[in-house]
Parts: C-alpha cells; structure tokens; sequence
C-alpha cells in the first residue's frame, strides 16, 4: 500500500506547497537568448533613426523660427529704410549743388565778367560773334570792318590792348589771332582770337 502511494502523482510531496513547474513545456533558453540578440541591431538601428529624424525636425523648426524672426525685422525696418533712402537722394542733390558752386567759385575766369571787359574795351567797327570756352583756352570769333590794312592794324591793336587790360590780360598765358581773313561776299574781315589760360598752379 506504501509503495502504491509513492508512485500516485497525487500524493503530496515533503513540500509545503504544490510543485506547479511544467518543465517539459518551457522554452530553450538557448532560443531566447538568440531571438534577442537578433532583435537587438535592429532595435538600436530603430532608435538611431528616430534620434537622426528628430535632429532634423529640430533643424527644421529652428530654420523656420530664423526665417519669421528676419522676416518680421525686415517688415519692421522697412520704413527706416526709405527714410534712409531719402535722406541719401537729398544728401546726393545737396552734394551735386555744392559741387557746381565750388566749381563756380574756383572757376579761372567769371564768363560774365570776361565779357563785360570784352566789350567794354572793343572797337568801334568790330562785332564779335561768338564766344568759346574750352579747358585751356578760349576762342572768341566775330567780325572787323575796314579795309583789309585798317583791320590788320585795328586788330594787332585790340590784342596788345587785351594784354595790357589788368582784369583780362593777367588771366591769360597769352593772347593771340589765330585766324583772320575776308569775309566772303563782303568787306568785312573775319577774326578769331584765342585767349590761353596760365597754368593751374597746384596747391
């Protein structure tokens, strides 16, 4: 009778609780362990890029913040921008008209002026046409009346008394008839006198 409840799976063991353990149905260990290293790559690889997504999408947020941030400075600078710009055109205009009176000012010879004293020591037959102002020179032309002589004489005359003029005469180098000749059809003589400027002297 002993023997026969040592062998009946129902007799209780020396153990204060039931053995529940089913070793035949549990998994190898060696299975779970490969699982999981197979697993495991996978899961970092997983991780990694959803670490490298998120790093963009930062990038991305931040790219986005600057590009308001600017276009908002931008939006709020724009009318200090044309104030600027005006300010720029009427400092440009102010500086162009200073410039023409500095040039005015620091001219060599007034033309109003020259031609004041022109006509003021002119002779009395002769009319002068045109005036000609270049860097170097200028050039006065017009006519002379008289016999061919006469004019000679008349405007040998009036050069000699330009030289000598002291509000004409010291703003030249020299003064000269360059060209003198008759008229064609008529009996007036054609002249053209050419007034050289001294040099500038540098300062």
């Amino acid at each position: 009778m002993a023997r026969n409840q040592s062998r009946d799976p129902l007799v209780l063991s020396p153990h204060w609780h039931v053995d529940c353990r089913l070793p035949a149905e549990l998994p190898d260990d060696r299975v779970v362990s490969s699982r999981f290293l197979v697993n495991l790559p996978f899961g970092l690889i997983a991780l990694g890029l959803l670490v490298f997504f998120g790093w963009l999408l930062s990038n991305d947020l931040s790219l986005r913040s600057n590009i308001a941030d600017w276009a908002r400075r931008i939006q709020d600078s724009r009318i200090e921008v044309a104030n600027i710009k005006q300010q720029q055109r009427e400092y440009t205009t102010l500086a162009f008209k200073i410039e023409t009176a500095h040039s005015l000012m620091k001219s060599r010879l007034f033309v109003t002026h020259f031609m004041t004293q022109l006509s003021r020591s002119r002779l009395g037959p002769m009319v002068i046409d045109t005036v000609e102002s270049f860097d170097a020179n200028l050039i006065v032309r017009g006519t002379l009346g008289g016999t061919a002589e006469q004019a000679t004489r008349s405007i040998g005359a009036y050069v000699e008394q330009l030289k000598q003029d002291p509000e004409i005469g010291q703003h030249f180098e020299s003064i000269a008839v360059s060209n003198f000749e008759r008229a064609p059809g008529s009996a007036l003589q054609n002249f053209e006198l050419t007034f050289k400027f001294k040099p500038e002297v540098s300062q």
